[in-house]
């Protein structure tokens, strides 16, 4: 009976210890992980070589115990350690080709390839065998030994396709973009469907100018060699979109849409990016072709309504007439009336062919905008809006024109009729957060321009608060403006809003004459500064750079205390060097903005303003 006793009382106790041990073990591995992820691997190694002399044979002990004298550069040690290893374990491909990557961070490359034969010898057929070996090269940069070993290992395992993102990564790093691309352009032909993949492979090297070029030289080459190839056209035409050549992608993306057989969809889909790129001409070429070719395609008032669109965009391109009052006299610009007329009767055929189809109350809308913004006739314009309540297909468009027709309602000077025509808009269904978030803020601008100081900014509040937006900021900068100059009289400022409601109805000389006059009146006050500031943007809305210029100065001359003297500066600068052609007069500002106000916002603005010019004059 006590003998029995004993034992189990030794058998307690020989599980009390085992389970201490253990639990000092787990915390000396931990302590160690915990040194090495801190980047302390001296501490680290001295956990590690505890635990590894314990038990030999435990490959996470005798890792950890490698990476930290590879990360101390104890080279000669980690090659030491390794030899033991392989001795212990000959038939362990994996430490002759460790022990090859110290070799090789020693810069005895001969004694790393004797190795790595001898890693491959055992096990030839083992792929991870050379994507480890090229690892190890490419730690040590050297990117044409790291190809030599990945074709190897692809000949060996007769695998065309293994290593094809390997070796181009390693080609790139080297800058061998041809053989990169030689690489995804035969991956390419063999997998189709990665064409997205490569994509973004070939977007890693492409801002590089040399990498961009050979993307584009050896894909053309690619494509003479095999023009049946849809996934070789595809990724020519992306090539060029990316370079902004889209003359070229085009002629591309019609060989695409002819094999694929797709009926004009992948010219149409182009047609779009080219479209939101800038690219109007080439857009509209694009339209006109399907337009051509595909004369009764379902798709066919898409077409031709973004076809108007990009002929719209054209004349936009043009520049905005420089005043039009409410009765559509034009002080400049009218060469482009005639161009407007042609788009508005592009338009006017949509709805006329397509009068059921949601393109139609688009086409509309078009109408109304042109016809207001271009020509100043409002009661055109709310015709052709109005228009679109009658159309049942009016789906898109209703809440834009809904707006435009309030914004009309400002225009003419109806503002109790505009804000009653922006209250219904908030309620339609088709309009999200933010497009309700403008509306809000053209009903505080019309407050404002009444002089309904403590209403506008009631409106403007819950608008501050999506911060980062552009809703935000406008609604930021005018409850500034409010608090800062009603104070102590309101009447400045009421004056000042006034001549902002004269801009919005493009009555620029009245609003002029009103800047002035307040100037004159009320120089004592703060408001003087917005007028300066704000005759000076009438003036170049009217054509009149020189006058502009001179309104610029006469404030830096005579409001030297004022907040806003840096924003003056930057825009008197902007205009002297875009609108007067001046680029010394221009960099004369830039610097005096520089000097005095070196914590301004356009601070950095005119720094890259003023290398620019300097480029130009080299």
């Amino acid at each position: 009976m006590i003998h029995v006793f004993r034992v189990m009382l030794l058998a307690v106790v020989f599980t009390a210890l085992t389970h201490a041990q253990v639990a000092d073990e787990r915390n000396t591995l931990r302590l160690a992980q915990v040194y090495e992820q801190a980047g302390k691997h001296d501490e680290a190694l001295r956990y590690y070589r505890d635990l590894f002399a314990t038990k030999p044979d435990n490959s996470a002990y005798f890792e950890g115990v490698r990476r930290c004298l590879l990360a101390l550069k104890q080279y000669t040690e980690a090659v030491a350690l390794l030899g033991e290893r392989i001795r212990r374990f000959p038939a362990d491909e994996q430490l002759l080709v460790h022990r090859g990557g110290v070799y090789v961070l020693m810069e005895k490359v001969d004694s790393a390839r004797a190795d790595w034969k001898k890693a491959i010898a055992l096990n030839p057929k083992n792929g991870q065998t050379y994507g480890l070996i090229a690892d190890h090269c490419l730690n040590a940069r050297l990117y044409p030994l790291a190809v030599e070993y990945l074709r190897e290992g692809r000949e060996e395992l007769r695998a065309p396709q293994m290593f094809t993102f390997e070796i181009a990564r390693a080609c790139a790093m080297n800058m061998d973009f041809d053989g990169a691309m030689d690489e995804y352009l035969e991956y390419l032909r063999a997998v189709p469907q990665s064409l997205y993949q490569i994509q973004q492979q070939i977007a890693m090297f492409s801002e590089v100018i040399d990498g961009i070029e050979s993307a584009l030289r050896r894909t053309q080459a690619a494509v003479k060699r095999h023009s049946d190839d849809v996934s070789l056209q595809y990724l020519l035409s992306w090539l060029y979109q990316e370079r902004k050549q889209y003359g070229e992608a085009f002629a591309v993306v019609r060989e695409v849409d002819r094999l694929k057989n797709a009926g004009g969809m992948e010219v149409l889909r182009f047609a779009g990016r080219a479209f939101d790129d800038g690219a109007f001409r080439v857009a509209a070429d694009a339209y006109r072709w399907i337009i051509e070719k595909y004369e009764k395609a379902q798709f066919l008032p898409q077409a031709e309504y973004h076809y108007a669109r990009c002929m719209e965009a054209l004349q936009e391109q043009q520049g905005v007439p420089a005043e039009l009052n409410a009765q559509g006299s034009t002080s400049s610009g009218s060469e482009a009336m005639p161009a407007y007329r042609g788009v508005i009767s592009l338009y006017e055929d949509i709805v006329r062919k397509h009068t059921s189809h949601p393109m139609a109350s688009e086409s509309q809308y078009r109408i109304g905008y042109i016809t207001y913004h271009w020509f100043g006739d409002t009661d055109g314009a709310l015709r052709a809006l109005q228009g679109i309540a009658g159309n049942r297909a009016a789906v898109f468009g209703k809440a834009d024109a809904d707006i435009l027709i309030g914004d009309i309602h400002v225009a003419r000077g109806d503002l109790e009729a505009a804000i009653t025509q922006y209250d219904a808009v908030l309620l339609s269904p088709q309009l999200d957060e933010k497009g309700r978030n403008g509306v809000r803020f053209r009903i505080a601008e019309v407050h404002f321009f009444q002089g309904r100081f403590d209403t506008a900014l009631s409106e403007l509040q819950p608008l501050t608060e999506d911060v980062g937006t552009d809703i935000a900021n406008d609604a930021l900068e005018l409850s500034a403006m409010i608090h800062q100059y009603r104070s102590p009289g309101e009447v400045p400022l009421q004056r000042y809003a006034q001549a902002l409601f004269l801009e919005r109805q493009r009555k620029l000389s009245e609003a002029d004459a009103l800047l002035q006059q307040i100037i004159g009146e009320y120089a004592s006050s703060e408001v003087v500064d917005l007028c300066y500031l704000s005759r000076a943007a009438v003036l170049e809305r009217m054509g009149r750079h020189a006058a502009a210029s001179a309104v610029y100065a006469e404030f830096l001359a005579q409001r030297g205390e004022s907040f806003l003297r840096d924003r003056g500066l930057f825009l008197h600068a902007v205009l002297t060097e875009e609108q007067l052609n001046d680029a010394a007069g221009a960099m004369v500002l830039y610097q005096r903005l520089l000097d005095e106000y070196p914590n301004s916002p356009y601070v950095p603005q005119a720094r890259d303003s003023i290398v620019r010019l300097r480029k130009g004059n080299s």
